[in-house]
């Protein structure tokens, strides 16, 4: 394949991923085979992909509002504990050898396949009647969850946003649009710090990363504008298949 033809699948890869992410989750499993497919090591394809679906992510996003479900003080605590996670899951990701990450990883991309697969599923639970129905009530207890959900943030990632948005689900905050202000900033104050660790150990393939970032947050845009009129259910059905099988590929 010719560097022109390689850069081209490479952005159109990160066109859907972007696309993908911000329309139903699930953009990692487009975005990081596709940087192993053209000879990425893994370590690096994962701090490389973080930091292209990051782009798209939050350059894409509508912005933050504050809630008043929970006040500064406490959103601060968060934001620092899933901060520090992401810091040592970072720090991790680097320390340990390859060999580690690459026998965890197959691994971590089933875990988040399955959550992604029955992700409303698991909603519809905290929904339903057989779920406890309470109110959200900050506790420092509470932090410990989300920090060592940060170091899963810092080295793998994928799903995370789900992941927050279940557990503070769970908590007992109930309104949408504050469960999506909130896994917004926590990933990306969770990101940012580790894609600036990932940068100063010189992790990230920028010939790669350019290319793809700057199809990352075209796929956001398109995915943003387009989600209220394309079929969710049926690009969700395909996106479960297109995990499986990177998934049963990995693990092979």
């Amino acid at each position: 394949m010719s560097t022109s033809l390689e850069l081209f699948f490479l952005f159109v890869m990160a066109v859907l991923g972007g696309a993908v992410n911000v329309a139903i989750g699930g953009g990692w499993f487009i975005v990081f085979p596709s940087l192993i497919f053209r000879g990425i090591q893994p370590v690096t394809g994962t701090a490389t992909t973080t930091i292209i679906l990051w782009s798209g992510f939050l350059i894409s996003s509508k912005p933050v509002k504050k809630t008043a479900e929970i006040c500064q003080s406490h959103f601060n605590y968060m934001v620092a504990a899933c901060t520090a996670g992401g810091v040592t899951g970072a720090v991790l990701l680097i320390a340990f050898s390859h060999k580690v990450f690459e026998t965890i990883a197959p691994y971590l991309l089933l875990c988040s396949w399955i959550l992604f697969t029955f992700y409303n599923r698991i909603l519809t639970y905290f929904d339903s009647g057989a779920a406890v129905r309470k109110e959200f009530n900050y506790s420092h207890i509470k932090l410990m969850p989300l920090f060592l959900l940060g170091i899963y943030g810092g080295y793998f990632g994928a799903g995370m946003g789900m992941i927050i948005f279940i557990l503070y689900r769970f908590y007992g905050i109930k309104n949408n649009d504050t469960l999506e202000r909130l896994a917004l900033v926590l990933v990306g104050a969770n990101n940012a710090i580790a894609i600036l660790i990932f940068i100063c150990s010189g992790l990230i393939f920028w010939p790669f990363a350019l290319v793809m970032i700057a199809g990352s947050i075209l796929g956001g845009y398109l995915g943003n504008g387009l989600k209220e009129k394309i079929n969710i259910i049926a690009i969700k059905k395909n996106a479960v298949v297109i995990g499986a099988t990177v998934t049963l590929y990995f693990l092979v």
